[in-house]
Order: C-alpha cells, then sequence, then structure tokens
C-alpha cells in the first residue's frame, strides 16, 4: 500500500456565520498568505471510583484553540473590512481600521487544506471565533522580515441541524479521492453530519454459543 503523509497548508477560507441557531453561512471567502494553522483540542475525561475500580469513565470534547498566522489580511478593502468583522474592528467611512474595543466579533467557519503524498486533506471547523491579532515589528538588519500576524482563534463543537447532543461535531474533513474535493470551498455544508454510524454499529452482533 502506498503511504501517505500531509504537509504545508494553504486555501485558508473563511465563511462568515449569519445565523448561528439555523447554521447559515455566507460564501467562503479565500485569504492568501497563510503561514502557519496550530490547532489543539481539548478534550476532558472525568473518572469516577467505586468498588476498587472505575465505576464511571465520561469523556468531553470541548472544541480546541489554536493561532492562524498570515503575511497578509489588509492588502484589499474587502480583507481589511473581512477580517474587521471577524475580529471586531470598525472600518470608518474614510477607509480607515478603527482598532473598537467593544465590537462584538462575528462567528465563522473555517477552512483550509493540506496537501498529501498521496491524499490531499481538506478540513472545516464549523463554529470559530477570530482573537485580535499579534505582531512583532522589527527594524530591518541584512535581511528584511515580513511581519505575520497572528491570531488566537477557538473553536466549539455544534449539534448540525436535524441532530442531538449525540451528534456534536466540531466540523468535517474530506479527502482528494472524495466527490466533493473539488467542490470543498464553494460553501460550508453541515448536510451528512447526523446520524452517522461506524463500521462496527453496522456489523450483526456474534453469537457467543456456537451451533450445529
Amino acid at each position: 500500500m502506498a503511504r501517505n503523509g500531509f504537509f504545508g497548508v494553504r486555501n485558508s477560507h473563511f465563511a462568515i456565520c449569519t445565523d448561528e441557531d439555523k447554521f447559515t453561512y455566507e460564501t467562503p471567502v479565500h485569504v492568501a498568505g497563510t503561514v502557519e494553522i496550530s490547532m489543539e483540542p481539548s478534550v476532558e475525561t472525568g473518572t469516577s471510583h467505586a468498588d476498587n475500580d472505575v465505576w464511571l469513565e465520561e469523556q468531553q470534547d470541548n472544541g480546541g484553540s489554536g493561532t492562524m498566522s498570515f503575511y497578509d489580511t489588509e492588502s484589499t478593502p474587502e480583507l481589511r473590512q473581512l477580517i474587521a468583522d471577524l475580529v471586531g474592528y470598525t472600518i470608518a467611512k474614510d477607509g480607515r481600521t478603527i482598532l473598537s474595543a467593544n465590537k462584538k466579533p462575528k462567528k465563522f467557519a473555517f477552512m483550509c487544506e493540506q496537501p498529501g503524498h498521496i491524499l490531499g486533506r481538506r478540513r472545516c471547523l464549523a463554529m470559530c471565533q477570530l482573537s485580535k491579532p499579534s505582531q512583532t515589528l522589527t527594524t530591518n538588519s541584512d535581511t528584511p522580515e515580513i511581519t505575520q500576524l497572528d491570531y488566537a482563534f477557538t473553536w466549539k463543537p455544534i449539534i448540525p441541524p436535524g441532530g442531538t447532543a449525540d451528534d456534536r461535531a466540531s466540523g468535517y474533513d474530506s479527502f482528494s479521492d472524495l466527490p466533493d474535493y473539488e467542490t470543498f470551498f464553494d460553501a460550508v455544508n453541515l448536510d451528512g453530519m447526523v446520524g452517522q454510524k461506524t463500521d462496527t454499529e453496522d456489523e450483526p452482533a456474534q453469537s457467543e454459543t456456537g451451533g450445529e
């Protein structure tokens, strides 16, 4: 079997959530200049003991947090407006960016791609929130360094439309051997996230006793 491996990151897209109850989104917008995307899931495990043994063990997926790093999120008016909406800034009538302190950021879906040796992967995190950017400004020395913008972000699981608490999910992945890979960035598509079964759930239970 050929060996796969993922490398790099590209094709970052943001889709502003227009209704957090119905999970409707604007068309994803491509943001070029992705440097790095770090994602750290937050999974909590609670264990109770009784009778000198583990009595109950429960696990809860709370989403996660990370950092998005870009070289360019300000080169066009459209890009500046998008990022302002996502971090809670205001674009004034004269085009300046007002570094607002009390404006509520908009939630969004984040999408990106990792190419692979055999298969590529594209990921969508359905409900994210971005923090205001951090950056380090340094003087030029022998070689100029391009300043990157680092955005801390979080994501949380959602219950997809028509689902129950058992269907909570942070988003979805697709791979380059699947039919939706080419159209992945066209829209946020939460269809098919409800009521999915694993292969083991589909297999009939085997009897523990044999028969003649």
